[in-house]
């Protein structure tokens, strides 16, 4: 379940914008200042929706309705081109993943098995579709 992925962001210029933007291109606009893609690898995608799936939301001020914290951490890095960009690595945070790996062993139970009583259904309630 853990993963690494890797994003590079490379400053764009207004050369660059007007290329990818064609005749949509609007000097007056505001562009992105640092733009890149990220690649995930099919076993990547596996290992992070597995923690995202398993991970209990944190729910906060910001994030009401809860959510998944990954980490992430940048570096500066020059291209073989001799361009710089930012180097940007998501993973599993520490403290999530830990609280992932007791749930799993069975160390602990889930608060949805403790505080949800069962679902009473009567027959009138069930929809045949």
């Amino acid at each position: 379940m853990e993963f690494k992925v890797n994003l590079a962001l490379f400053k764009s210029t207004e050369e660059g914008n007007k290329k990818f933007y064609g005749d949509k291109y609007d000097p007056s606009k505001p562009y992105p200042q640092y733009t890149g893609n990220i690649q995930f690898t099919e076993m990547d995608i596996i290992k992070m929706v597995e923690y995202l799936q398993k991970a209990t939301p944190e729910r906060t001020d910001f994030h009401p309705e809860g959510s998944v914290t990954v980490k992430a951490s940048a570096y500066v890095n020059t291209s073989k081109s001799g361009l710089q960009y930012l180097s940007i690595n998501l993973e599993p945070d520490y403290k999530t993943l830990m609280a992932i790996k007791e749930t799993d062993s069975g160390m602990t139970s889930t608060s949805s098995e403790s505080s949800t009583p069962p679902v009473q259904t009567k027959e009138e309630d069930f929809i045949p579709f």
